[in-house]
């Protein structure tokens, strides 16, 4: 009975992995091209300072959103079988979000002129429009976060997948791409940016009305609140510590660029490197999409072994899924970021190995951060990403001032490797959890073949491609010959090892014939 519930749970997880794998996959593309377009119709100076303003916000939605992404993941499936206090919970998550996001947009469109004096001179000209215009994002993109935090918890991931991996990054592509070629400077960019988000607002609203079947209600009693707030505002805490953990970085080599760094264009450089590191991410952000629902769900109902079982395969398939790409972003970093410019590949290659590090580190624990979240640890995780997040800041102010861009890298992929390795130590320590077996050793060796087949195809092509074209058409030939030949090594080599046959049975019960 416990495998069989344990496989039910996993096919959910898997079912949310899969579309949001799909939509990831798309969204990541649409991404790189934004990032693309960006750097080459604005020029490295001004895409700096459309990064800087987005940084900013990122911090800023942590006091709009005030935990209750995970309030929605957390009590929508808590209370299936009380619809009317599931409701008034949902009610409160959205008033939350909605008082707090129209609140920080004001505090950051006044605040925008104090704001811009701690940036470098170079930027200060656009800065303060640049982050006023983006205040009206705040409050939209806090509710929109909202909506798929819903969809994720109806174990509908469908819909989360389609507003914000789909629709969201489409749209601002669109958009974009329309301000640049009408001849727009960095204001209209900025604002067709904001446009893409209302429009993507509105027609989320559309897909919650027709999909959910959940309509909030407002009133919640004060017990209840007692125990929204208790959850959620920890979480907001633990957010923070978040952000600072794993953001801070490209807010102070922003900030510190004038200072500290020679660089040229350092904060679009690093903002590059940690787009194409984060594509990394994608196994674990797909397969969390409905893990903690489900995690929440079996662990209130006590059924530790198949929360246990769920933990571990979704580990080993996050890191067998996430070790590919690290390999080759490390074999290929510099043809990556030539793409974009020969600048940002002579000073960004080390900054992008070191993230590609760091990532790799967070897609090898898996779910760990959310197994603590989901069995009552919350404040032990707010304890966790505060220490983090002010060593993070510390390190990069120290590293930042005694090796510039890539002391940045340096303090960060620091502080990722130590805080999951943190959460694999206390998931054992107070759950007795513990996601690593053996079966680690198949991926590592397939790992090992491909990246033997990628140096090798690198090292081949060099001496044919050279001359077919500009820098980036030789990075591109390379990078595709090469990651399609190791591909097909890392998979065949990891067929010839042998499926685990739970996997084998999982998926012949679950994919379609």
């Amino acid at each position: 009975m416990a495998d069989q519930s344990s496989d039910s749970s996993l096919k959910s997880v898997s079912r949310g992995a899969s579309f949001f794998m799909a939509g990831k996959g798309l969204d990541n593309g649409l991404r790189f091209l934004l990032n693309w377009i960006l750097v080459r119709g604005l020029g490295g100076t001004l895409f700096t300072v459309y990064t800087l303003g987005l940084v900013v916000l990122t911090f800023a939605q942590v006091f709009t959103n005030l935990g209750t992404n995970q309030s929605i993941m957390k009590f929508v499936p808590k209370y299936d079988d009380d619809p009317l206090k599931r409701r008034r919970m949902l009610g409160l998550s959205y008033l939350t979000s909605l008082v707090g996001g129209v609140t920080v947009g004001v505090a950051i469109y006044l605040a925008a002129p104090w704001i811009t004096q701690f940036v470098d001179p170079e930027y200060q000209e656009y800065f303060v429009d640049v982050l006023r215009v983006f205040a009206f994002l705040l409050p939209l993109d806090t509710l929109i976060s909202c909506f798929g935090s819903l969809f994720k918890s109806l174990e509908m991931p469908e819909y989360q997948v389609l507003i914000r991996n789909i629709l969201t990054p489409l749209l601002r592509v669109v958009g974009v791409a329309i301000a640049i070629l009408l001849g727009f400077a960095l204001i209209g960019t900025v604002a067709a940016t904001v446009v893409a988000s209302a429009i993507v607002f509105c027609l989320a609203i559309y897909l919650v009305v027709e999909k959910s079947n959940l309509k909030p209600k407002f009133g919640a009693s004060r017990k209840e609140m007692i125990e929204f707030y208790d959850f959620s505002l920890p979480l907001t805490a633990n957010q923070t510590g978040q952000v600072l953990a794993s953001k801070v970085d490209l807010l102070m080599v922003g900030f510190l660029a004038g200072a500290y760094i020679t660089t040229q264009d350092a904060a679009g450089i690093y903002k590059i490197a940690t787009v194409l590191a984060g594509i990394l991410l994608l196994p674990l952000s797909a397969f969390s999409q409905l893990f903690p629902p489900i995690a929440s769900k079996l662990y209130n109902n006590g059924k530790m072994d198949d929360l246990e079982s769920l933990y571990k395969r979704i580990t080993r398939w996050t890191f067998t899924l996430g070790l590919f790409p690290a390999i080759g972003a490390t074999i290929y970093a510099h043809e990556l970021l030539v793409v974009f410019s020969d600048s940002f590949a002579q000073e960004g290659t080390s900054v992008l190995l070191l993230l590609v590090v760091a990532q790799l580190a967070n897609v090898s624990v898996g779910p760990s951060g959310y197994v603590l979240m989901m069995t009552d640890h919350h404040y032990l995780t707010l304890v966790n990403q505060w220490m983090l997040g002010v060593c993070n800041v510390v390190l990069n102010y120290l590293l930042i001032q005694q090796f510039g861009l890539i002391g940045a890298a340096i303090a960060t992929a620091s502080v990722i490797i130590t805080i999951n390795t943190l959460r694999i130590i206390e998931v054992w320590y107070m759950e007795r959890l513990f996601p690593y077996s053996r079966r680690y050793i198949k991926p590592v060796l397939a790992g090992a073949v491909s990246a033997a087949v990628m140096v090798g195809t690198k090292t081949v092509l060099e001496g044919y491609v050279t001359g077919l074209g500009s820098n980036a058409v030789v990075a591109l030939i390379q990078g595709a010959v090469g990651g399609v030949l190791g591909l097909v090594a890392f998979a065949g080599v990891l067929y010839l090892l042998g499926i685990e046959q739970e996997d084998r049975d999982f998926f012949a019960e679950n994919l379609p014939t």
